[in-house]
């Protein structure tokens, strides 16, 4: 909610809000969805340099059991830390992942998004 000031709205005016990613955290979490809980745990994940990764993480495609996805900068490491990646990099994983039929979790659906007065390049652009 603090930052819907800073985007120009009176965050006053709102009782609350949920993001996506929330939304995906809580069914990786529950997995009371038969797909969620159809998934297994080792996961790709492709998100952005200021959040790290999260547990369960492969490197390879190899190994991975689905792909989650919530930024566009860096790959998510086994070692809890991150490797930046450009977007083309990200695209051949992925494309990778769509011919081995790896399940897919785009987690933020954007296609762009306004931080600092520029234009950002959202998950949604790309998957």
């Amino acid at each position: 909610m603090n930052k819907m000031k800073s985007l120009g709205f009176d965050p006053s005016f709102f009782e609350g809000a949920i993001t996506s990613g929330e939304l995906t955290h809580q069914y990786l979490q529950r997995r009371d969805n038969p797909w969620f809980a159809a998934l297994r745990r080792s996961c790709i994940h492709i998100t952005w340099s200021d959040k790290g990764a999260i547990s369960r993480v492969v490197e390879n495609v190899e190994e991975a059991e689905f792909v989650l996805v919530h930024g566009t900068e860096v790959l998510g490491l086994h070692s809890g830390n991150i490797c930046p990646v450009s977007i083309e990099d990200l695209e051949k994983i992925l494309e990778q992942c769509a011919s081995e039929r790896i399940p897919l979790i785009v987690a933020n659906p954007d296609f762009v998004t306004v931080e600092a007065r520029a234009l950002l390049i959202m998950p949604g652009k790309d998957v």
